[in-house]
C-alpha cells in the first residue's frame, strides 16, 4: 500500500512539471523566446468538393495546448486538426487529430552567428495510430527585407502524412543580450487572453499530498517499531500488520464518531425511545 501511494505522489510531480517547447533550455537561452509565448496557429484549406478540407496546426511555446484549442490532446506541443465541411451542412467534421506529446523527446539545434540565426526543434517518432510522425519547426531571425506583417507567424513547409516542417520568422529567434529580454511576468499571453496556470494549480496540493503520506508512512513503521520494541509482537511484519489493522479500524470508525460530535452540536442527540421521567 504504501509503495502505491509514493507512485502516485510520484505521478502527481510529473505531471505537475510537465510543459510545452521549454523556454529555459540552455538551447534558448540567447533568444527572447518569452516574447512569443502561447498558442500560435495556422490553417490551410483546399476545395475538395463537395467539402472544404481544413487542416489547421497549432503550436505551444513555453506552454502546452491544453483546453485552449478544441479537440487538441492534452499537454500536447504541437496539434494538427483536420476538419471536412461539406457544402449542405455548414458544421465542421473532425477528420483527423495528430498531437505531439510535451513528455516527447525534443532535440534544438541553433545557429548563433551567420546569416540564418535561429533554433530548429525536432520532435521525433510521434505516435498517430499505427504511424510514426515527425515534427520540424524553425524558427529563424528575419533580416531587413522581411516585412513586419509576416513576423511572428507560421509557415506550413510541409505536411505529407508523416514529416511536419513549419516555420516562423521572429525576432525572438535573434541573438538578445539579457537586458533586452522579456521578463517571464510580463509575458504576453496569445491564448486568446487567458493565462495558463503551467502547472501552478498543482504546487500546493502535491506538498500536502506528500507531507500527508510521510506523517502515514511514519506513524505506521513507527508504531510497527514501537510494538515489536516492547515485544508484543513475534517480529516486525506481525506488528506492522497490527499498527495497520488498528489504522484501517479507526479510518472506519471516523464517520461514526463525527457524526455523534455534529448532533453534540447541534442537539439532534437521538436518545432512543427512552424519555426522561
Amino acid at each position: 500500500m504504501l509503495f502505491s501511494i509514493h507512485t502516485v505522489g510520484a505521478a502527481l510531480l510529473t505531471l505537475g512539471s510537465v510543459v510545452a517547447i521549454d523556454c529555459s533550455v540552455k538551447e534558448l537561452v540567447p533568444f527572447d523566446f518569452q516574447a512569443i509565448k502561447g498558442i500560435h496557429s495556422v490553417s490551410t484549406i483546399k476545395d475538395t468538393p463537395p467539402s472544404h478540407t481544413n487542416i489547421t496546426w497549432s503550436f505551444g511555446i513555453c506552454q502546452s495546448i491544453n483546453d485552449e484549442v478544441a479537440n487538441c490532446p492534452k499537454n500536447s506541443d504541437v496539434c494538427g486538426i483536420t476538419s471536412i465541411t461539406f457544402e449542405k451542412d455548414p458544421n465542421p467534421q473532425v477528420y483527423e487529430i495528430i498531437g505531439f506529446n510535451s513528455n516527447l523527446q525534443k532535440s534544438y539545434e541553433s545557429t548563433l552567428t551567420g546569416d540564418n540565426i535561429g533554433v530548429t526543434i525536432k520532435y521525433t517518432g510521434a505516435n498517430w495510430g499505427n504511424n510514426l510522425v515527425n515534427a520540424e519547426l524553425n524558427f529563424v531571425c528575419p533580416g531587413k527585407d522581411d516585412s513586419k506583417d509576416d513576423l511572428d507567424r507560421f509557415v506550413l513547409d510541409k505536411w505529407d502524412n508523416e514529416n511536419l516542417k513549419a516555420t516562423m520568422r521572429t525576432k525572438a529567434a535573434c541573438v538578445t543580450s539579457e537586458g533586452d529580454k522579456t521578463p517571464p511576468s510580463k509575458t504576453p499571453d496569445k491564448s486568446n487572453g487567458r493565462q495558463p496556470d503551467n502547472g501552478e494549480s498543482w504546487g500546493w496540493f502535491t506538498w500536502i499530498f506528500i507531507f500527508l503520506v510521510l506523517f502515514l508512512s511514519i506513524y505506521i513503521v513507527g508504531g510497527a517499531w514501537f510494538q515489536y520494541n516492547k515485544g508484543n509482537a513475534i517480529d516486525f511484519s506481525t506488528a506492522l500488520r497490527e499498527v495497520l489493522d488498528n489504522f484501517i479500524d479507526l479510518l472506519k470508525g471516523l464517520p461514526s464518531f463525527s457524526r455523534e460530535i455534529i448532533e453534540k452540536f447541534t442537539g439532534n442527540h437521538n436518545r432512543g425511545e427512552y424519555s426522561a421521567v
